[in-house]
Order: structure tokens, then sequence, then C-alpha cells
């Protein structure tokens, strides 16, 4: 990878969708030489994938939280983190260290998908709920 890949890495991070001919624009390539980059930067592994921004106010999603999760017994932590990420209003998962063996990022409709959520998950643990005031 050099530093021309890296401008490319850098401008579809901010918006995955931008034109090959705007990128080679700025690094002045041409829009099959971008092409070829991107194709080669997925195949190497760079580029796993793209990814979707919402407007979450549209969706009706007025409640954000984080939710730490503390693990009942270490034999079930595997179990719930592969259920857990696959959950409907799961944006996001990921097993940590600490107290705690799970944190969960949540977009619910209202307070009492949240609820619902957590007597949910509250089987495989003792959630933890820090509710997203703003970001």
């Amino acid at each position: 990878m050099d530093g021309i890949d890296q401008k490319i890495i850098d401008m579809l991070r901010l918006n995955a969708r931008e034109s090959f001919a705007t990128i080679g624009k700025t690094v002045e390539l041409s829009a099959p030489a971008i092409g070829k980059r991107v194709k080669q930067l997925e195949k190497k592994g760079f580029i796993l994938g793209y990814s979707l921004k919402l407007n979450h106010n549209k969706l009706n999603v007025s409640v954000r939280a984080y939710i730490n999760l503390s693990i009942h017994q270490s034999s079930t932590i595997r179990t719930a983190y592969n259920q857990i990420k696959y959950m409907k209003d799961v944006q996001r998962c990921d097993r940590i260290t600490g107290e705690d063996s799970l944190c969960i990022l949540g977009y619910f409709k209202d307070n009492k998908a949240l609820i619902t959520f957590l007597e949910r998950i509250s089987q495989y643990g003792i959630p933890h709920t820090r509710i997203i005031l703003e970001s």
C-alpha cells in the first residue's frame, strides 16, 4: 500500500460512494486506474466492505444506548456474543475485558423496546445500561 492507496482509502472513508473519477482527479489518476486499485485493496483485505449511514430520526429511533453485559458464567460468553450480535436492534457488539464481558450499542424505537431487549439479554447476564443523550 502506498500514499495513493492511503488517499483513496481516506476519501472512501468519508464517502464510500465517491466516484472513481472524483478520486482520480484528487490523486491524478484515471477512473479505471482508481477502480483497479480499489479492487486490489479489496482483494488484499484492506477494504472489507462498505456500510450504510442512516438517519435514525427518520427511522423512528428515539433511544440509543450502550449496554455492558456481565455474563453469568464464562462458558456462556461465546453463546451470548453469537446470539446478541445478530439481534435486530444491535448496531455493534464487542467482547471486552474487565468486569463486563460484552459491550453492546443498541438503537431502539422507544424505551419499551429497550426494556424488551434488556429482558431478552438478561438470560445471559446482568446488563448495565447507559442511554446516549447526544453524539
